[in-house]
C-alpha cells in the first residue's frame, strides 16, 4: 500500500498592518508589524501516491480536475498554476494524485490560496524527503505565489497558516520574524464576528498599484500608510497586554485609513453590513484582505454577539461560524 500524505492549515483574519507586509513597502514604514490570527477554516491538501508517471490533480472547492501523462506533461499555464508551479518545484520521481480542498469560501479574503499554499508545500515537502525547514517553505511558498500573480507577493498570509495562533509577523533588513501573542484564542473567539457577503466585484485594494504609487512618492499613499503603520503598532501594543479592549478602536482606525487609500475595498453590501452590526452594538468592523467582496470581520461585546450575528443574517450575509486556533501546518502519513 503506498503512503497517503494528508496535510491541512489554517486561514486567517487580518488584524492589521496588511499591505506593509509587501517588499519594499515595509522598508519604506521602518518595518512595522503585521497582525493576524489563524482560524479554524482550512485548506486540506491529499497526495495519493502512483505506480506510473501519471499527474492527477482534483480541486475540489474550485470543481476543477486534471490528467497528464507525466511531470514534464505540466503546462505553464493552467487554472491550477499555483498546484503546478509548485509540482515541478518538488519533481517528485513517480506519479500522483493530489487533491485539494479548501474551507474558507472563494474571495472570502481570509487567506485561503496562502493556506493551501502552505498545506501543498508542507505534503510535497515531506513527499520528496527535501526537508525544508518552515521559514525557507515560507519563502518558496512565496516566491512561486509570485510567479503566479506576476507581481510582489506579501508574506504575512504564509505565517498563520504555517505555524497559527495570535501572531505578529515582522519583515525587516535582514530577514522575516514572527512571534506570537500570549493571548489564549477563545479569548479572542468571543469578541468576533465573521460574515461572507460574496465575492468580490471590483478590484478592492490594488496592491501593486498601491506600491507603484509608494515608490512614486504619491503624499496621500504614504499619507494612509503610514496611518495604517501607527494602527499596526499600536495593536502590537494592545495585544502584548491581553488588552482586548483598546482592540476595538484601533481596528476601526486601521478600517478607516484603508477605506481612504482604497474606496473600492468595500461594497454598498458591506457598508450596509456593517451600519446594521453596528446598530446591534458591533464596536469596528474591517473587510477582510483586498476587500470589493468577501468577508467583513466584527468586533463585538461578547454579550451582543449573538443579537449581531442574527442581524447580519436578517441582511442577506453569510455568517461563517469559526474559532481562532493555535495549530499551523499538520501533516500527517496514511499507511
Amino acid at each position: 500500500m503506498p503512503r497517503i500524505i494528508k496535510s491541512s492549515a489554517p486561514t486567517r483574519i487580518d488584524l492589521a498592518g496588511g499591505t506593509l507586509d509587501i517588499w519594499p513597502l515595509h522598508l519604506f514604514f521602518d518595518s512595522p508589524p503585521t497582525l493576524n490570527a489563524a482560524i479554524d477554516l482550512y485548506a486540506t491538501v491529499e497526495i495519493i501516491p502512483r505506480k506510473d508517471k501519471r499527474i492527477i490533480l482534483t480541486s475540489r472547492d474550485l470543481a476543477l480536475s486534471e490528467k497528464f501523462s507525466s511531470l514534464r506533461a505540466l503546462p505553464d499555464k493552467h487554472p491550477l498554476e499555483l498546484i503546478v508551479r509548485t509540482l515541478k518545484f518538488y519533481a517528485p520521481k513517480s506519479g500522483l494524485e493530489i487533491i485539494t480542498d479548501c474551507q474558507a469560501p472563494a474571495g472570502s479574503g481570509i487567506g485561503g490560496s496562502s493556506a493551501l499554499n502552505i498545506a501543498l508545500h508542507g505534503g510535497l515537502n515531506l513527499l520528496t524527503g527535501q526537508r525544508y525547514g518552515k521559514a525557507e517553505m515560507i519563502e518558496i511558498a512565496k516566491n512561486i505565489e509570485t510567479q503566479v500573480i506576476k507581481v510582489p507577493a506579501g508574506c504575512q498570509d504564509y505565517y498563520p497558516a504555517m505555524y497559527g495562533g495570535v501572531r505578529k509577523v515582522l519583515p525587516g533588513v535582514q530577514h522575516t520574524k514572527t512571534e506570537k501573542f500570549s493571548i489564549r484564542p477563545a479569548e479572542l473567539t468571543r469578541n468576533f464576528v465573521l460574515c461572507y457577503t460574496g465575492k468580490p466585484r471590483n478590484s478592492g485594494i490594488n496592491n501593486w498599484e498601491v506600491t507603484k504609487n509608494a515608490v512614486d512618492g504619491n503624499r496621500a499613499v504614504i499619507r494612509h500608510l503610514t496611518s495604517i503603520r501607527d494602527c499596526a503598532m499600536d495593536m502590537e501594543q494592545a495585544l502584548s497586554r491581553g488588552n482586548l479592549k483598546n482592540v476595538a478602536p484601533i481596528f476601526d482606525r486601521e478600517w478607516k485609513a484603508r477605506k481612504q487609500l482604497a474606496p473600492d475595498i468595500s461594497t454598498p453590501e458591506m457598508d450596509r453590513l456593517m451600519r446594521a452590526a453596528r446598530k446591534k452594538g458591533a464596536l469596528a468592523g474591517k473587510v477582510c484582505g483586498a476587500g470589493g467582496g468577501g468577508c467583513v470581520a466584527f468586533i463585538v461585546p461578547p454579550a451582543k454577539k449573538q443579537s449581531v450575528i442574527d442581524e447580519l443574517t436578517s441582511k442577506g450575509g453569510c455568517v461563517l461560524p469559526f474559532r481562532f486556533v493555535s495549530r499551523g501546518l499538520q501533516t500527517v502519513v496514511h499507511r
